[in-house]
């Protein structure tokens, strides 16, 4: 009897090693070497992981904002791979340093352009980073989402650049309008703003609604990147005789605080730019008392969706999170998605075309893309009380 089932268990055997050895891996389907698809990215098979591209400043000047970065797009990457990834699939973020340089960001998105597995590219950080990595996607094809990218003149730049921060020039011209003027009550202004093309474009806006609002601009002058000494800027504004100052900035606004209230002057400031970061209070202490400040998000440790961002965040990073790393990790939210709406035939026009009817409400509030590929968000107002941030006005104060 063993007999006999050694013998069938044998031919059993022989029968599946000879099927095996004549197989057409030409039959197999896509996952086979020899099949391709004219449309798919190669290297995209129903099996293997999603690779993103992100570009973020990890060093240099600006190395927080990539700690932001790469802290909150984790995060995100992290709930959907235990959720089950992008259809089964998951998601590899492959985080490259570009130094807030803006030639190293455009050669960083052409490696990733180059890329067959690199179905995306998140980033970067500074308007002026992802400009200047726009031209490159736009040649390639393949899809450039801006957590940050504030600057008005970058979504129009390609079919394939999109970004979520809502534009400079609505937020600066909302805090001139409603949270210096209406708000803070000031009849005039002097304004410090980074020489950048963030900084620029946003102070053009600042002056717009500033018109609108009557509030006088006595005042107005620009900084380099990496300036440490204001006080010859600040000499020069305490002599306008401002009811207020305006720092436009996405990192040195801490300095120009402490200078001011070093120098001996208590005027009212504004910051644009900076949100509830709560690295200016930690580096200002006293000095950043009474402070207002425009932003997109409340993180609330109360609420159960941005208190549970808020703590995790902090506690990874080793700081609060601030509107940006909502940015960063809502960019990841849509980009998944996007690319979960193509199926198992993911490409780079397909996601760019996914990506675009993009509607709904995410960490950071409603998002839903205008035809050119940003989007108009509406903001609060916050005032530093006592160490903290404190809501001081809902986005319905500018109907109020």
């Amino acid at each position: 009897m063993k007999k006999r089932i050694s013998l069938i268990l044998a031919l059993v055997m022989a029968v599946y090693l000879l099927s095996a050895c004549t197989s057409n891996p030409a039959q197999e389907g896509s996952n086979s070497p020899n099949s391709n698809s004219s449309d798919s990215v190669p290297g995209t098979s129903p099996a293997e992981p999603v690779h993103v591209g992100v570009l973020a400043p990890l060093t240099g000047s600006m190395a927080e904002y990539g700690t932001t970065f790469e802290v909150a797009m984790k995060m995100k990457a992290e709930e959907i791979n235990a959720a089950g990834g992008i259809n089964g699939r998951e998601l590899v973020l492959e985080i490259a340093d570009s130094k807030g340089d803006q030639n190293q960001s455009a050669e960083l998105a052409s490696r990733f352009a180059e890329d067959d597995k690199i179905v995306a590219i998140l980033g970067d950080f500074t308007s002026g980073c992802s400009m200047a990595a726009a031209p490159v996607c736009d040649e390639a094809g393949i899809v450039l989402l801006a957590p940050t990218g504030s600057n008005a003149a970058f979504a129009p730049m390609s079919d394939y650049a999109f970004s979520i921060s809502g534009r400079a020039s609505a937020e600066s011209s909302y805090a001139a309008q409603y949270a210096i003027k209406k708000y803070a009550e000031a009849d005039s202004v002097a304004v410090f703003y980074l020489n950048s093309d963030y900084g620029v474009s946003a102070f053009e806006a600042f002056k717009e609604g500033a018109g609108l609002s009557g509030l006088e601009i006595c005042f107005a002058e620009s900084y380099a990147d990496g300036e440490t000494d204001f006080s010859a800027l600040i000499t020069k504004a305490r002599a306008a005789s401002p009811d207020h100052v305006a720092i436009i900035d996405q990192g040195s606004t801490s300095n120009i605080i402490n200078s001011i209230r070093g120098a001996g002057w208590d005027v009212p400031i504004t910051m644009i730019g900076i949100s509830t970061n709560t690295q200016v209070i930690s580096l200002c202490g006293e000095n950043c008392e009474g402070t207002l400040c425009t932003a997109t998000v409340n993180f609330n440790a109360g609420d159960p969706v941005t208190g549970r961002f808020l703590e995790e965040f902090t506690t990874r990073a080793g700081f609060g999170p601030t509107q940006m790393a909502g940015y960063a990790y809502d960019s990841v939210a849509i980009l998944a998605e996007a690319i979960a709406a193509c199926g198992d035939d993911i490409t780079r026009d397909a996601i760019r075309d996914n990506l675009a009817k993009t509607e709904g409400s995410y960490l950071t509030g409603p998002i839903a893309f205008t035809e050119i590929g940003d989007i108009v968000r509406t903001y609060l107002i916050y005032q530093i009380e006592n160490g903290e941030y404190v809501l001081k006005c809902d986005y319905d104060y500018a109907n109020q």
